[in-house]
């Protein structure tokens, strides 16, 4: 079920939901893992990355190996419409999630929406973790590295105190 952080966290907490997993920005780390275990919850690093640019293979910016914000002046960034942690100031996940520079933005939700517009408009753009290359391959996209991009970003396993991983649970 794909969804937000706070709803991953809500389906396991209220639901029969036995795990999930979540993304932030480390620089957010202390927040999340007190909250979780407020909550009776365990996490687990699954994989930690930073974010790669995620193109048209036909947009011009295609053609460079590295790219500097700048350069993206004039696309349109496609980036999730979602908050992900209402707790957390609005300003500050903003600053942090949001592309500043950017004027104009395509909010989407799903995965299969960002990806289709992605191939379909060489003028687009996205930040994303890396991208299997069967799915670039396939959507006719590209990944290159932006100067000027800093941040880590964690995915982590979440699942309650009193539930024990099975073997499926953790290939």
């Amino acid at each position: 079920n794909e969804t937000n952080t706070t709803q991953v966290i809500n389906n396991i907490i209220k639901s029969d939901y036995r795990l999930g997993i979540i993304r932030y920005a480390e620089k957010f780390d202390s927040y999340f893992k007190t909250m979780l275990e407020e909550k009776g919850l365990i996490s687990e690093l699954v994989t930690e990355f930073q974010y790669v640019l995620l193109l048209n293979k036909d947009c011009p910016l295609a053609q460079q190996e590295i790219i500097c914000k700048e350069d993206l002046k004039g696309y349109i960034e496609i980036t999730h419409a979602d908050n992900f942690s209402p707790a957390l100031p609005s300003a500050d996940v903003k600053k942090e999630e949001l592309s500043g520079e950017i004027d104009k933005k395509i909010f989407v939700f799903d995965r299969g929406s960002q990806f289709d517009i992605l191939s379909g408009n060489p003028n687009t753009f996205m930040w994303v973790s890396p991208v299997p290359a069967e799915l670039l391959e396939r959507y006719g996209l590209v990944h290159r590295i932006c100067r000027g991009i800093s941040g880590v970003y964690r995915d982590m396993l979440v699942y309650r105190s009193n539930y024990r991983l099975t073997p499926l649970d953790k290939q």
